[in-house]
């Protein structure tokens, strides 16, 4: 991809996940007891669940479709330097409410040393609701939920996006990344 802009890399995918597979994951994920709130002052706010640890039936054909839409994304973007090895953190499913509260205010994925491992984010939209959209103001992008739609783009500080709240229903997403395995260390200058 010669001469590719920021926003070139910010790539949808879709139809990645059949809606009746995404509307089966939604039933499943609001029968579940094993929710988890999440919620920052002044930032985020969600209720998740854990596939990996959980649905460990789910975990596995989940982390291949992933993984079989990075291997497309790394030719989209003609990803020269693609990590040889490269690890997926757990898959989780979120829940946003059109309450007044629920959204991802904008941010990017590596801010600390324990996720500086990280080089890919992808979501699937469970559900299209009014609202939600995913925007990238710095790019000029705003990506609208539709169910089974993947999205997929960087981590880092060059791609500071937000989830914008649901306005009328709940807002359902699978999240994940993909990571260099092991610890981070540090390498010298060149």
């Amino acid at each position: 991809m010669a001469h590719a802009s920021l926003a070139d890399h910010v790539i949808s995918f879709p139809d990645a996940l059949p809606p009746a597979v995404c509307e089966a994951l939604i039933a499943r994920f609001e029968a579940s007891t094993d929710q988890e709130t999440r919620q920052r002052d002044g930032g985020h706010s969600f209720v998740q669940l854990d596939i990996t640890r959980c649905w460990p039936d789910q975990s596995q054909l989940l982390m291949q479709l992933f993984a079989s839409y990075f291997a497309r994304y790394r030719e989209a973007v003609a990803a020269e330097f693609w990590p040889p090895a490269f690890a997926f953190e757990n898959l989780r499913i979120k829940r946003y409410l059109p309450n007044g509260r629920d959204a991802f205010p904008p941010h990017v994925d590596v801010m600390d040393h324990a996720a500086a491992k990280r080089f890919m984010t992808a979501m699937i939209y469970l559900n299209a609701p009014a609202g939600g959209e995913t925007v990238f103001p710095a790019l000029g992008l705003s990506i609208q939920p539709q169910a089974g739609k993947l999205l997929a783009f960087p981590p880092i500080w060059l791609f500071p996006h937000a989830g914008l709240p649901p306005r009328a229903s709940p807002k359902y997403i699978l999240h994940t990344y993909l990571a260099c395995p092991g610890p981070v260390a540090a390498t010298p200058s060149r």
